[in-house]
């Protein structure tokens, strides 16, 4: 077994590797509720809910009152030798007569190695009851921690300091076909922001699409997604969420070619939680996968419809 040192020096080494090389774009990891990570990484997973923000804006724009939600989640928990590996973000939105306005923070921290932050504001709309569209402007801002390797501080990856931001742009949509069928799209990053230090690392473009089918008698959403990223193949996500007690307790499960998920929620008028659970199946030993746990609290009395 590697000890702790060790391994921090060698995740150290690869992130050094990556800000030189731009080998792996930065801003990998969406920050995504946990009711769409549950179910695949769902872009349709509900209509009417903050969490949707950096996921898909199209989806905050159902919200009819105003709420919160924070969520955290811990990446590999209890793998072995490697530093705490995490991710949160906090959501407020609110109704507007002109739409929904909604703001965000998320951050990504790799234990004294790397700190990304995400701070997003996003402007939905819903027109004719079955058409939602809506666009999120994003600061990306990361931090290398190089004073862990006293070499590092010599190293010309840091010569103009070890911290970048930059702005990026995404745009959301979906329509309902049906009473039961909804199709939706989202881009993300669309002006690829670069984020390198030294040489050009632009936050990947993404484009992910999604469709949603709703089984009213039987309380089951079934969705399938398929995402591209810039430089990598696509791939398809499947979800299913069952609702029961009168949309009060939810329990769902989603799968990648990568990932198997599952979690469920709960929900007490103004107040709800959210979990999640995902493995990757390329890191099933030595740990007991994602966790995610999420928040939400309603602010007034009307309940978002598709998000009950």
């Amino acid at each position: 077994m590697i000890d702790r040192p060790a391994a921090r020096a060698v995740l150290f080494a690869l992130t050094l590797a990556f800000a030189a090389r731009g080998a792996q774009a930065a801003f990998d990891a969406v920050p995504t509720g946990a009711r769409a990570a549950a179910m695949g990484g769902s872009i349709l997973a509900g209509r009417g809910d903050s969490a949707a923000l950096f996921l898909n804006p199209a989806a905050v724009a159902g919200l009819e009152s105003p709420e919160a939600y924070f969520q955290h989640n811990r990446f590999y928990a209890g793998l072995s030798g490697v530093g705490e590996l995490s991710q949160s973000f906090a959501v407020f939105g609110a109704p507007t007569r002109l739409g929904v306005l909604a703001v965000g923070l998320g951050q990504y921290q790799a234990s004294g190695l790397l700190q990304e932050r995400v701070i997003g504001v996003a402007f939905s709309r819903r027109w004719f009851d079955a058409f939602e569209a809506g666009v999120t402007g994003k600061f990306l801002h990361h931090r290398f921690m190089p004073g862990l390797d006293p070499a590092a501080s010599t190293d010309p990856v840091f010569q103009n300091g070890a911290s970048r931001g930059a702005f990026a742009l995404d745009f959301g949509a979906s329509v309902a076909l049906s009473g039961s069928l909804t199709a939706g799209v989202v881009f993300r990053n669309l002006n690829r922001p670069d984020v390198g230090l030294t040489s050009p690392d632009p936050a990947p473009r993404e484009l992910q699409t999604g469709i949603s089918y709703d089984v009213g008698y039987w309380g089951l959403r079934l969705t399938s997604d398929y995402l591209h990223r810039d430089g990598q193949r696509g791939a398809p996500g499947v979800g299913l969420e069952k609702t029961l007690e009168g949309g009060r307790v939810k329990f769902r499960v989603g799968a990648t070619p990568d990932q198997f998920s599952g979690g469920g929620g709960l929900q007490f008028d103004r107040f709800g939680i959210d979990y999640a659970f995902t493995l990757n199946r390329h890191l099933l030993s030595d740990n007991a996968g994602t966790h995610k746990i999420g928040v939400r609290y309603r602010f007034g009395d009307a309940p978002a419809r598709e998000n009950r």
